[in-house]
């Protein structure tokens, strides 16, 4: 789940909103779709890149609270208790 809203949903993003709106925008004006060298595909590919970039960086340096201690998993009772931070 991380990985999707982390680095596939800022990246699609601006993809699918552009995809929307030069659809609606060709058939208001009674064209086709866009080519990749006429249209704006190139800088839309690449803002989504780049707030795939930022939502990367926001979650290394501010995302995670992981401040304290680390404890392992651990085996009590014959039950596996998950890792976490004390």
């Amino acid at each position: 789940m991380r990985i999707f809203l982390h680095i596939f949903l800022p990246l699609i993003t601006p993809l699918v909103l552009y995809t929307i709106w030069a659809k609606i925008d060709a058939k208001r004006k009674g064209r086709g779709m866009p080519d990749w060298e006429e249209g704006h595909w190139f800088w839309v590919s690449v803002i989504g890149c780049v707030l795939a970039a930022v939502s990367l960086i926001y979650l290394t340096t501010l995302g995670d609270d992981t401040i304290g201690k680390y404890q392992s998993p651990r085996l009590e009772d014959g039950k596996i208790v998950p890792g976490r931070f004390k």
